[in-house]
């Protein structure tokens, strides 16, 4: 697989998180003029990332920690000028020490050339799949949280530089008592000297033996204090002169300047949750986001922040309490408006961490729906006099807060695509925001006009052959494909069929209207635009492994018609492919979202969109008048419970969906959860788990003849 693109039309982050959904491996080269940045992934795992910075950073981590000698300084950089290898590369062939044992020195060069990605305003970029092979090192990043992370600090980054308004200004120390200069780190010290060598505060971050957002938060402490001076600016930069005052850079101010700009460009709940967390982890301990369904606590994420400011997470799930057990969140949801105070008891809070028995909090909430509630909550030990973060994150809150219960979604389905509607009224149900979101898929038509008629003629058990044989013969392309399908593996006998004829004879009406519905249905999977081009043929194949699965599982548990199985696992995912026509951003989001909060398509979905592509797989269905069961089984394949009659049929397609997902072409890692459905589905079909493992071998063996649709 390869994929290319223009850093300033396809954000590079989007680009991440696109291989890690997928768990892809390959490398991802990014060009801009000279700067060329490499990305390599092992199962969507970033494992390793080089640039010229990063290098640098690495030697100069290395110099700083002891960790080699001058010699040997000058060794690598010899290797590495005359080969044009990588620094760790480099390493990894003089073998001067392991390389788990710099494996902390490794991820900061990884984030160091993370950071230079994003700071990129153009360029090119190209991924190619190829076998990447992790080295002794051990290092394998969550590829969606490691974007997360650097995203923020590359914002932080630009709001730093626009205080001071060119990173090209000069610095210097400034004279200060040797008392005052012991009191500061390792790190700050390090600088200070530095400071007296270079001749920029890009020079001296860059040259700076740590990662270099540290290195910039380390400038900024150090200009607030006082410590650092910026000379004035150059002549030909043509700005005035900074008054003193604007030379020293409040951290406080600053942060709240960029989640608020941060804010007021986006509508979406979660760019807004990773604002006011970009604000937080300055100034607080430790930040929860809590999911509420239906009043009960279901999910928790937890950020915690230690003394370096580092930024650990954690996920909790499960039953933790319900919001009447609580009566400062009872309030908060009854209101709408955020608490900001001294920290308060709380069995919600205290059955996921443990806050400072002193100190200050705030708890804000996100979502206000009656079946969806979402709260914030930052907690700090430090007790602030005066103006305080509070302060700043309660004016961030009326940007964040819904205003009512009424406009608590996430996003509103009203600016789905490219023409807005009136906005959804309050009370609107879920299945009518996915018929106003199917009534904007233009792309989405009847089938056409030769499939629908060839269809209706093979339903009909008084057709004769030859009149269905004229019909199709006005479609060579598809009469080809129905030949090749008829000569392959699972359907070809000892004669190769040569006409039409032979072909439709072998097959039989209802495999030859499964056909012709996935052939006629392909082509939406391909549109030339951008979204589809990445994820469309993704969606496709998945949806051809879903179609032969289940076609193979319905033979198994004796389904009275195969057939309709394999079209139910080909239109299983069909509301997916809607949501990615009406707004490939939004899907995209949708995407990182169930990656970074470890939650099912559906949660994302419906908090995105209020809305998912399950009820809109089921609107499609009758769109394209599908019979009865396929409708249902699109709705209720994630539920086949709740599909009545068709309960087995959707129970296949569940298990297909399951059998693809896990030995497909992009398989994941089977969960706790998975395995228990697989009980539950191999019950309600009538199998017994002994022939899951032989039933899960044939299903591979039919994925390898899945190109024979294409």
């Amino acid at each position: 697989m390869i994929f290319q693109g223009d850093v300033s039309k396809y954000h590079p982050a989007d680009a991440l998180m696109f291989l890690s959904q997928l768990s892809l491996s390959g490398v991802l080269s990014v060009a801009c003029g000279p700067q060329m940045l490499t990305l390599a992934f092992n199962d969507g795992h970033l494992i390793d990332a080089q640039s010229a910075t990063g290098d640098e950073k690495i030697l100069g981590a290395l110099r700083s920690q002891r960790m080699m000698t001058d010699d040997q300084e000058r060794q690598i950089r010899h290797v590495r000028a005359e080969t044009g290898m990588p620094v760790r590369q480099v390493l990894a062939e003089l073998d001067l020490f392991p390389l788990a044992q710099i494996k902390k020195i490794l991820e900061l060069g990884i984030s160091e050339v993370l950071l230079e990605l994003f700071m990129l305003q153009e360029g090119q970029f190209h991924f190619t799949d190829t076998p990447v092979d992790p080295d002794g090192s051990g290092i394998k990043l969550d590829t969606g949280a490691a974007a997360i992370r650097i995203l923020s600090h590359a914002d932080e980054l630009r709001s730093f530089e626009k205080s001071i308004v060119t990173l090209d200004r000069r610095i210097q120390p400034k004279a200060a008592p040797e008392a005052r200069i012991a009191a500061l780190s390792t790190e700050e010290r390090a600088l200070v000297q530095l400071a007296l060598k270079v001749s920029s505060v890009r020079r001296l971050m860059q040259q700076a033996p740590v990662y270099t957002h540290r290195a910039m938060q380390s400038v900024e402490k150090l200009l607030t204090d006082g410590l650092f001076v910026l000379g004035p600016l150059s002549e030909k930069e043509n700005i005035p002169a900074l008054s003193a005052s604007a030379t020293s850079v409040d951290p406080l101010f600053g942060a709240y300047k960029q989640a608020f700009k941060m804010l007021i460009r986006t509508d979406e709940v979660l760019k807004k949750v990773e604002a006011v967390i970009g604000f937080c982890k300055n100034f607080y301990d430790g930040i929860l986001i809590l999911t509420a369904k239906e009043q009960r606590v279901i999910h928790c994420k937890m950020i915690t922040i230690d003394k370096g400011r580092n930024i650990g997470q954690k996920t909790i799930k499960g039953d933790l309490g319900t919001i009447e057990q609580d009566p400062m969140f009872q309030a908060v949801q009854r209101t709408g408006i955020g608490f900001f105070g001294k920290i308060f008891q709380s069995p919600l809070i205290d059955r996921v961490t443990e806050t400072p028995a002193a100190g200050e909090c705030a708890l804000l909430p996100i979502v206000n729906k009656p079946q969806l509630s979402m709260f914030f909550y930052a907690f700090s030990a430090t007790q602030y006099p005066g103006l305080s973060p509070h302060h700043y994150l309660e004016l961030l809150s009326w940007l964040i807060t819904p205003s009512d219960k009424s406009a608590g979604k996430v996003t509103s389905p009203a600016s789905i695509g490219a023409e807005s509607g009136p906005p959804s009224q309050a009370g609107t149900s879920s299945r009518d925001v996915a018929a106003q979101l199917v009534a904007k898929i233009e792309e989405l038509p009847p089938l056409p006009a030769m499939a629908s008629k060839t269809l209706q003629l093979l339903s009909d058990p008084e057709t004769d052959m030859e009149t269905v044989e004229k019909t199709l013969a006005h479609d060579q392309a598809l009469v080809a494909k129905i030949i090749k399908v008829s000569n392959s593996a699972l359907y070809g006998g000892y004669q190769k069929a040569n006409t039409l004829r032979q072909a439709l004879t072998r097959l039989g009406a209802k495999t030859t209207k499964s056909l012709i519905l996935a052939a006629s249905t392909r082509g939406y999977f391909f549109k030339e635009r951008k979204g589809l081009k990445a994820w469309g043929p993704i969606l496709w194949q998945h949806s051809v492994e879903c179609g032969f699965a289940a076609r193979r599982i319905a033979a198994a548990c004796r389904y009275e018609d195969p057939e309709q199985a394999f079209i139910g696992g080909i239109m299983h995912d069909i509301g997916k492919l809607a949501i990615l026509m009406v707004d490939d951003k939004k899907f995209m989001e949708i995407q990182r979202v169930q990656i970074t909060e470890n939650i099912t398509d559906l949660v994302a979905e419906a908090e995105m969109l209020g809305s998912t592509h399950t009820e809109l797989g089921r609107l499609l269905m009758e769109k394209w008048r599908m019979p009865e069961a396929v409708q249902v089984c699109t709705e209720f394949h994630h539920a086949p419970d709740r599909a009545g009659s068709h309960t087995v049929l959707s129970a296949i397609v569940a298990y297909a969906n399951h059998l693809s997902h896990t030995i497909g072409r992009h398989p994941q890692p089977e969960t706790e959860r998975s395995l228990a459905q697989t009980e539950h589905l191999l019950k309600i079909m009538g199998l017994s788990p002994e022939q899951h493992t032989p039933l899960m071998e044939k299903v591979r063996s039919d994925f390898e003849s899945t190109d024979m649709v294409e």
